[in-house]
């Protein structure tokens, strides 16, 4: 068959879709984080700038993840493109041709895609500078513009030197070009190729990967869940992004009724948004109190990132829905980057994650501006009753008077009252997206994980007993890469630890530091996985000099999108869009 060159079709419109042989199995719309991913930033008013491996629908990557983790049709409905993929039917083996999927209608403001051979079969490779090679796989460079409603990227495919049935997989989202991933359009294809004339014999099946780490399913049928927790006794507690909070009793059953469902309140509409964050009082088991954080419109306006705290009922399994006491609101500027963790430190304070407001490339400079709750780690006391000198300051809710529901604790990076030098619940500055943070329980210090823009993923070492008014450095920095140095003239903590996204991942899911009995082997460590390479990894040694390895290779579990520990630290995952939790490490003995 003749090479395919987008140049000889300058009039490609959707009425010539028969002329090329793929299958498009349809748009998917279904909305995942992430994390999320959460995570994967902007830098124009485009596609992702600079594509994401493990999202071009392949059932052999990330569970067929596609770019709709992030990318959204918006509330009415938004028109899908087409996507296809032009190429031969039939290749001889070891030959090499040039195919091109090609992207037509739907917003069509600019596109990007993802693109793979199913278990890696045979060798993908860029034609020109629109597409790059991640970790075997072919995603755009930059979001690329489409003239009269379509977008084309030529890549070439090397067959194997055996004969094979190969299969590639492309995923294409067409953008409206605003930054807020929604109003935009995925849509995906396939091209079965048949490869002949093979002059090797195949290779021998693989095993499948395994690792150090033991990892057995313990729970399913769960949607979306982001958090994974307890409340110190043998109940796991799931948030789950739309809205809901499930028990998983021991035995790994869900339970048939969620402890609290507050889905009415909350808006998940992107794919960063919803219920993101939970945590239970240290003396929960007296007072009953537990935080969430979440997303809502309050109507005109912009939305809110709300942390509120409820109470459980006379029934231990069931939640008051009707004792939400708002503690403490802040303005979101565009839907992505909400952050949303919550934990209580070795001091008994709420500390909240809080990205940088979304967009790419943080716009606003939210990060290093003390006059907004944007890009920040945050903490309050939550015990205090706030008086002179500890009250809220930019708290925008109607506790953010005589009433307020928190107090600021001593030792925050600014304590000077309502319009100083920065706002009083600010920690530490410099943050992007630190999709999860944990404690050593052991140690006290915090582990910050911080999804990066473009090229690196960090992660931050606080030592327990650090002072408020550490700078994590973004966006001056991403990782320790110089990314925008306007008016960059403080100091900065740099990350003890990075990827890059050549290599690795590109999109960070924190986790934990395994304080648990019976993996002995892992004490002291830092676990924690990517949303786009889900590996489970550790981290050893002096925080000066870290050692890194793989305990979980790529391949069992797919799209991590957070890690939790059970009431004797055993630790767990969950998978986003399988909705299924993951034990890892030894099984404990029965009765535990």
């Amino acid at each position: 068959m003749q090479q395919f060159r987008f140049s000889e079709y300058p009039r490609l419109s959707v009425d010539c879709r028969p002329a090329y042989r793929h299958r498009a199995p349809g748009r998917k719309t279904t909305l995942a984080a992430f994390a999320l991913v959460s995570t994967l930033g902007v830098t124009q008013a485009f596609a992702s700038a600079g594509g994401r491996t493990g999202f071009s629908g392949d059932p052999s990557l990330n569970s067929g993840a596609t770019c709709d983790v992030c990318h959204a049709p918006d509330a009415d409905g938004t028109t899908p493109p087409v996507v296809g993929i032009w190429g031969p039917d039939t290749m001889d083996a070891g030959s090499t041709h040039t195919l091109a999927v090609i992207v037509v209608g739907g917003p069509g403001q600019s596109a990007g895609v993802g693109i793979s051979s199913q278990n890696g079969v045979g060798a993908l490779s860029p034609e020109g500078g629109d597409l790059q090679l991640l970790q075997g796989e072919l995603t755009h460079t930059a979001p690329k513009g489409l003239s009269n409603s379509v977008a084309a990227f030529n890549f070439q495919y090397t067959a194997p030197n055996y004969d094979a049935d190969v299969t590639l997989h492309a995923a294409g989202n067409s953008t409206n070009g605003a930054l807020d991933l929604l109003g935009d359009a995925v849509a995906t294809a396939t091209l079965d190729i048949d490869v002949i004339n093979g002059f090797e014999p195949p290779p021998d099946p693989q095993d499948p990967p395994s690792g150090e780490l033991p990892v057995t399913l313990f729970a399913s049928g769960l949607t979306q869940p982001v958090v994974i927790t307890n409340a110190r006794d043998n109940r796991l507690f799931i948030a789950e992004r739309a809205g809901r909070i499930q028990i998983v009793r021991r035995d790994g059953s869900v339970r048939g009724t969620p402890f609290l469902d507050i889905s009415s309140r909350v808006d998940d509409g992107a794919s960063e948004m919803g219920l993101l964050g939970l945590a239970f009082h240290p003396g929960y088991k007296n007072n009953g109190y537990f935080y969430v954080y979440y997303t809502y419109d309050p109507g005109p306006g912009r939305d809110r990132s709300r942390i509120s705290r409820f109470s459980v009922s006379a029934d231990a399994n069931l939640a008051d829905p009707n004792s939400e006491r708002v503690l403490l609101e802040f303005e979101q500027t565009f839907s992505n980057h909400n952050g949303g963790d919550l934990h209580f430190g070795p001091q008994g304070y709420l500390y909240i994650a809080s990205g940088d407001g979304g967009s790419g490339g943080d716009p606003l400079n939210a990060g290093q501006t003390t006059s907004t709750l944007l890009g920040k780690i945050l903490r309050i006391d939550v015990d205090t009753p706030a008086g002179p000198g500890n009250a809220p300051d930019c708290d925008i809710s109607n506790g953010n008077s005589a009433g307020a529901n928190y107090s600021i604790p001593p030792g925050n990076a600014y304590q000077d009252g309502a319009g100083g030098a920065g706002c009083d619940e600010i920690f530490a500055l410099g943050a992007r997206n630190p999709w999860r943070f944990t404690f050593d329980a052991e140690t006290g210090a915090m582990w910050i994980a911080d999804v990066g823009q473009n090229s690196v993923e960090e992660v931050h070492y606080l030592p327990a007993g650090d002072s408020g008014g550490i700078n994590l450095g973004w966006r001056c920095y991403e990782g320790n890469n110089p990314f925008n140095l306007s008016n960059c003239n403080k100091v900065y903590l740099p990350p003890v630890y990075t990827y890059s996204h050549q290599t690795s991942g590109c999109s960070i899911t924190g986790g934990r530091v395994y304080r648990g009995l019976f993996s002995p082997e892992l004490k002291g460590q830092y676990i924690f996985s990517d949303f786009c390479q889900s590996s489970v990894r550790a981290l050893s040694g002096s925080p000066s000099n870290l050692t890194h390895r793989i305990l979980v290779p790529t391949g069992q579990l797919a799209g991590i999108s957070t890690f939790g520990e059970d009431f004797i630290r055993e630790l767990y995952a969950a998978e986003l869009q399988s909705g299924k939790i993951y034990r890892l490490g030894e099984q404990p003995p029965p009765g535990c």
